[in-house]
């Protein structure tokens, strides 16, 4: 019996070893499958036959476009709106933490990172904390999105789809913008899901976002950094009104039949943008914000192409005047009131200014004096243009951007001034 037993465990122990062990993985060898996604993702980039537009967005929100030509022997062609002249470097695909693609020798990407500020800018020891190593975060055929790897700066690949799309990469922000500037107005309205929407696009920053009213009256904003394919305005990330999400504005066309800027949002949802002559709100204490103090540790605020009039910046010409450097409003301190046009002579023409707050938070500006000369007739026909524009009797609203501010009109809001 104990025999008949013994045999009958040998045969189970024997059927058992024969049957695939259930807990052998089923998806093959994880660096077989990390290989796989290497190769795979290097056949996408080397594939692209016009190659691919780049928008890198840095740790400090400074915004480069590149184009990029990759080979699959590691080899890349790049240029960028900095630095036009097409330069050949090398690259390389790796496992890191993630899927990472290095740029592995110094390059055009690599100037936006370099620690010495004397080759394009940025801080001593930093640059503008760029990255030349990218970890993939997601891919689709058209669309490749990575992160860099140390200061996590964002770089979005978008495949070209000709040579005309490449010729137009560095332009096409200039060329939105132009279609903006159509709207004579400085405020510029939407409606978003029903919702009543300020738009606002910055494009010394390139930034696009909203204002708008909540259901208890609050004003809210929501932006984000934006790029420019074709007619397309993109965003990096995604703005949220009401339950409606915005990732970008696609065919951005200005109507002149109607006078509108029409194009669609994600989901091919179309959109009207308009001429407003008011902001849906705004704080009124803003403008004695403006007048508290000056840009950091300064008692001035300057503005470096004076007004923007129906959508024509430095509408006046202002930077036509030779050598010009700013036109400053002193605030606060012993030159209170000045409105002065500097240029690398330092000539001092200006004017003596007082400003007012009225109870709705307008800013009202009035002349008591002018000062100085400009020894030219044009540069002093530019400038009084200049101050008499930021003496109209209806006043300005102020609305803080960022650190600086700006003045817009409240007659019409077809003329405005920035001031950092």
């Amino acid at each position: 019996m104990k025999k008949h037993l013994l045999y009958l465990f040998l045969f189970a122990l024997a059927l058992g070893s024969c049957k695939k062990d259930k807990t052998d993985p089923i998806l093959g060898n994880v660096d077989d499958r990390l290989s796989e996604t290497l190769t795979a993702y290097k056949t996408q980039l080397a594939g692209a036959q016009f190659g691919w537009k780049g928008y890198l967005l840095t740790d400090t929100k400074v915004l480069a476009t590149f184009l990029f030509s990759f080979t699959d022997k590691n080899r890349t062609t790049m240029s960028a709106d900095y630095e036009p002249t097409p330069n050949e470097s090398s690259y390389r695909l790796k496992a890191l933490q993630r899927p990472t693609l290095l740029f592995d020798t110094y390059s055009t990407l690599h100037l936006i990172a370099d620690p010495t500020p004397d080759v394009i800018g940025g801080e001593t020891g930093e640059g503008y904390y760029s990255d030349f190593e990218f970890a993939f975060l997601s891919a689709s055929a058209d669309t490749i999105k990575l992160e860099g790897t140390f200061n996590k700066s964002k770089l979005i690949l978008v495949r070209s789809k000709s040579a005309a799309d490449n010729a137009s990469a560095f332009t096409a922000p200039e060329a939105v913008l132009t279609t903006f500037s159509k709207l004579r107005t400085y405020f510029k309205q939407a409606t978003i899901g029903g919702i009543n929407c300020e738009v606002k696009i910055d494009p010394n920053r390139r930034i696009f976002g909203f204002n708008y009213l909540d259901k208890a009256g609050v004003l809210k904003s929501s932006s984000s950094n934006y790029f420019v394919s074709g007619t397309s305005l993109v965003l990096f990330d995604p703005i949220m009104i009401g339950s409606t999400t915005i990732t970008g504005l696609s065919g951005v066309t200005f109507d002149a039949s109607t006078g509108f800027i029409s194009a669609s949002t994600n989901g091919g949802v179309s959109l009207q943008i308009k001429e407003a002559i008011s902001p849906i709100d705004y704080n009124k204490n803003d403008a004695l914000s403006f007048l508290a103090t000056g840009r950091p540790r300064s008692s001035w605020w300057e503005s470096y192409n004076g007004f923007t009039v129906d959508g024509i910046i430095d509408a006046y010409g202002i930077n036509t005047i030779p050598d010009f450097t700013d036109l400053d409003y002193y605030v606060t301190g012993a030159n209170k009131g000045n409105f002065v046009c500097f240029t690398a002579g330092n000539f001092p023409y200006s004017s003596k200014i007082t400003s007012t707050i009225t109870a709705n938070g307008f800013l009202l500006n009035t002349v008591t004096s002018i000062v100085g000369s400009t020894g030219n007739a044009s540069a002093k026909t530019i400038i009084d243009k200049t101050t008499q524009n930021f003496v109209d009797p209806k006043g300005f609203y102020v609305i803080r951007v960022g650190s600086g501010f700006d003045l817009v009109s409240v007659k019409d809001a077809r003329s405005w001034i920035t001031f950092q």
